[in-house]
């Protein structure tokens, strides 16, 4: 059962943002709010399904909704970086501290680490290191072509962005693990959460959100397959501890990386970036498999 939450979440996380892409030309903007509704509405439905119930309580429903708000922030954060930096080394830059936030987290609210031996974090560590190494070369061999070359005043800017981003994309989900709720209790108001955050960083430029049926629906079915990943997320991490659950989601960028090869060419196959982004799955999944083992 695990192993089957793990493979639905790295897949549904790993394929979102392709699909998104599928609708070139898209405003930022416009993106994130058709992204957000479709995950508000896997997230209704899959409460209707499941059932369970809200409770309005302040831990487990507002700290979820906020929760939701800081994944938003977390993404205006990425947006930031990116564009100040490039993504190769935002992502680079967000990514691994992210991990390290969801350990933080867990060891704090959940007392996971405790009653490791020395040999345990030594393993820990080695195979954290090792989803680090993937996850940066994964993200050093992108096409970097077109992105901005910082100067140093840009570059503090941008890794304090990507900083941020990966505080808050490490943090997103606890509030809604801490509720104590089943997963798909715990979703919904992280994915009203979402919507809202969404909603404030759209509203200085309503009026250029529209798009066509076509990107619309595509942007929609995104947010779906998000929304699957996330829920996977949240039931995940009540299994195997939120700092092990989480590394495993960071497989998806594995995913990502390899649509991007065989699907989109970026970059081209057979490649050396394309090889490099290949190691850095086997890196990262190898380091991924090791973690998920220790619980």
């Amino acid at each position: 059962m695990t192993v089957l939450l793990a493979v639905v979440m790295v897949a549904a996380l790993g394929t979102w943002i392709p699909l998104a892409q599928l609708a070139p030309g898209t405003p930022e903007r416009s993106r994130l709010l058709y992204v957000a509704v479709g995950n508000a509405v896997l997230a209704g439905l899959t409460l209707a399904v499941g059932g369970g119930g809200l409770h309005f309580g302040w831990r487990s429903f507002w700290l979820p909704l906020g929760g939701g708000a800081v994944w938003t922030a977390g993404n205006y954060c990425v947006l930031r970086a990116s564009a100040a930096i490039g993504l190769a080394r935002a992502a680079g830059t967000w990514t691994p501290l992210n991990i390290v936030v969801a350990f933080a987290w867990g060891a704090l609210l959940f007392g996971e680490l405790k009653g490791f031996s020395a040999t345990r974090y030594t393993v820990l560590a080695v195979a954290f290191l090792t989803v680090v190494a993937g996850v940066l070369l994964i993200a050093g061999s992108r096409d970097n072509t077109g992105e901005p070359s910082a100067g140093p005043g840009a570059t503090r800017a941008g890794l304090l962005w990507a900083g941020a981003a990966g505080i808050l994309w490490g943090s997103y989900f606890v509030p809604a693990q801490w509720a104590d709720v089943p997963a798909q209790v715990g979703n919904f108001p992280l994915a009203l959460g979402i919507l809202t955050g969404a909603l404030v960083l759209v509203a200085p430029a309503v009026k250029s959100i529209k798009v066509g049926a076509r990107a619309a629906s595509t942007q929609l079915g995104a947010g779906a397959l998000f929304g699957i990943g996330n829920l996977m997320l949240l039931t995940l991490v009540a299994h195997v501890g939120t700092g092990t659950g989480f590394t495993i989601a960071q497989l998806s960028l594995a995913v990502n990386a390899g649509i991007g090869i065989w699907a989109f060419h970026v970059p081209q196959p057979g490649t050396r970036q394309a090889h490099r982004v290949l190691t850095g799955i086997v890196l990262a999944g190898i380091g991924g498999c090791a973690i998920a083992t220790m619980r």
